[in-house]
């Protein structure tokens, strides 16, 4: 008799919610909204009826689609949901005076009642200040910590957060109707204090790195015999340039053996020859005795092979050459 009775008072909500539908945008999508979600209902599809039952309740809210809301969810095992929603078909239906609606609403709410499950959620007193509880995406708020909160059957999600401190996460599963959970959050651990970054030093400018030395002495000892070499030629060039000096100047006094102006032109042509190749044999001279000279240096006092000299000999050969003589300048330590 009483599921006859509940069966018929649904029908006759149907009714009547139908009656009052309006045909503006949101209520014309309410309706159309409702007609699917009982069609769905119908068919015992309650997880897709009851999502369009409250579409159908948010675009235009009305105490009749409460009540079928409410019926859908505790079809689906929702039972607080289920609950929740019937009291507040109640509410609504005693705004509008319908007290046939109030009634069946407040039954099935009171009906459901001792099956609630429920869900504490209890934390730390000694949590930091400005802490954010949610269940399931929802703020808690903090008149609501350690009170047992009616909950749908399954899976539910605890975060808390607050600034400056880690976040904290937990899940917890309410298995049946009537079971009780508990969810502590405790003491949020605080967020380590950001350590400043160091400002990056400044590179130091590069140094060239010093040409590397030979240490046996061997580059010293081979410039040593480019040296005397070029010293050795030197010589042998102003030797021979000596010895045509002499012959041209022995060519133009057989021609012209007095001293002043000479007719002949092959004996001043010779006698400045002798001249020119007699600056040519000094230059040389000079040059291949101080290469000589220098190479000998260069090759005596080069360091013995592993040992590592206490200075570094640096030699600069510089030839120089003027009007009135020639030469090579050598400069060095050792």
């Amino acid at each position: 008799m009483g599921r006859t009775w509940v069966a018929g008072a649904l029908a006759c909500v149907v009714v009547t919610a139908a009656g009052h539908a309006r045909a503006g945008g949101d209520e014309a999508a309410a309706e159309a909204l409702f007609g699917e979600a009982k069609k769905l209902a119908a068919q015992k599809k309650y997880a897709e009826a009851c999502p369009k039952f409250a579409e159908s309740n948010r675009l235009d809210r009305g105490a009749g689609t409460l009540i079928h809301l409410g019926d859908c969810y505790e079809k689906n095992k929702q039972t607080a949901s289920a609950w929740a929603t019937y009291k507040e078909a109640a509410s609504a239906a005693q705004a509008l005076g319908r007290k046939d609606w109030e009634k069946l609403a407040s039954q099935r709410a009171n009906a459901l009642e001792p099956k609630l499950a429920r869900l504490t959620i209890k934390v730390d007193k000694d949590n930091a200040a400005k802490l954010e509880v949610s269940r399931d995406g929802t703020t808690v708020s903090e008149a609501s910590f350690g009170v047992p909160i009616p909950v749908d059957v399954g899976a539910h999600t605890v975060e808390a957060s607050a600034p400056g401190h880690k976040p904290f996460s937990t899940s917890t599963t309410v298995s049946k109707d009537g079971e009780t959970v508990e969810v502590s959050i405790p003491k949020l651990e605080a967020e380590p204090e950001p350590v400043a970054a160091e400002p990056a030093p400044t590179p130091e400018p590069a140094l060239a790195s010093p040409a590397k030395r030979d240490d046996d002495g061997s580059g010293q000892r081979t410039l040593g015999f480019i040296l005397g070499g070029v010293g050795v030629a030197g010589l042998a060039a102003g030797a021979v340039t000596g010895l045509m000096a002499m012959g041209k100047s022995s060519d133009a006094k057989a021609t012209c053996p007095n001293d002043g102006p000479c007719a002949s032109r092959d004996a001043v042509d010779a006698s400045e020859s002798a001249r020119t190749l007699g600056l040519v044999s000094t230059i040389a001279f000079v040059a291949g005795g101080v290469g000589l000279a220098a190479g000998a240096a260069l090759v005596f006092t080069a360091p013995s092979e592993g040992e590592r000299a206490a200075k570094a000999a640096r030699v600069r050969v510089a030839p120089n050459a003027g009007p009135t003589g020639a030469g090579v300048t050598v400069l060095g330590v050792f």
